[in-house]
């Protein structure tokens, strides 16, 4: 039986706290399938621009955290923190997309990479139909979410252009990585959890080390999902400098 936690309404109320002038004029399409499981249908939604751009834009995939219930009636494509990033997002000249994915339980780390990597294998295929870049991409990640950019940290795609990480779970170990590692932008809440705090400025460390492009972006008074949580100029900022790593990683012709 498909039912919404207490919490639903304010999933669905949220909103990050910056706005730039076009948000409520771009276009989404929504609830457009990527893959077929034990026939359910997985959904994602695409957010872009209203007037068509020179060129199809290059996508941010926004991935949620988790573990998340398996049962929702309203999945988080419906959540409003997701919407307002992928109105910002679109507002900036770029595409978004958010999808649905199968993180249930810590074990199902595994169905929701599936997930993401068929996500972005079909991102090809509406290439024309959408008018948006594949070869493109940028990863942004948010709590638990973060760990389904360990193994395309450790064998990073050539479409991957940049990784986003917001108060995220990163356990990646660098030092295993094939070829590559695209530039990292890292939010650290400091009011956030120990715990993940430590792992993730271990992972910075590990990130610095390696000699990899990293920015740290530290939001002292944040708590866990500023974006929404926190009503302030540091929030505005770190949300402001991501969309500009964004447009430098994702436009550059190099």
């Amino acid at each position: 039986m498909r039912e919404d936690p207490v919490w639903m309404p304010a999933a669905t109320a949220a909103r990050i706290h910056y706005r730039i002038a076009g948000m409520e004029d771009v276009q989404i399409r929504r609830d457009l399938p990527y893959k077929t499981v034990s026939s359910e249908t997985w959904l994602f939604d695409y957010y872009t621009p209203l007037e068509p751009l020179a060129n199809p834009p290059p996508i941010a995939i926004l991935i949620h955290g988790g573990p998340i219930p398996a049962n929702l009636l309203t999945g988080p494509t419906r959540w409003g923190n997701f919407e307002s990033l992928g109105r910002l997002i679109a507002a900036s000249g770029l595409g978004a997309v958010m999808f649905n994915h199968r993180f249930f339980a810590p074990q199902a780390v595994v169905d929701a990479v599936e997930d993401l990597r068929d996500l972005i294998a079909t991102l090809s295929t509406y290439a024309g139909e959408l008018r948006l870049d594949p070869s493109r991409l940028c990863l942004w990640a948010f709590s638990g979410g973060g760990v389904l950019l360990t193994p395309f940290l450790r064998d990073t795609p050539e479409a991957i252009r940049c990784m986003v990480a917001y108060y995220a779970v990163m356990d990646a170990r660098l030092d295993g990585n094939a070829s590559r590692i695209p530039p990292l932008l890292i939010a650290r809440a400091g009011l956030d959890a120990a715990s993940l705090n430590s792992a993730l400025d271990d992972f910075v460390q590990q990130a610095l080390r390696r000699n990899v492009s990293i920015d740290v972006l530290n939001h002292p008074r944040g708590q866990h999902v500023f974006d929404c949580r926190d009503d302030n100029e540091r929030t505005r900022d770190i949300l402001r400098r991501t969309v500009e790593f964004l447009r430098s990683n994702l436009t550059s012709t190099t």
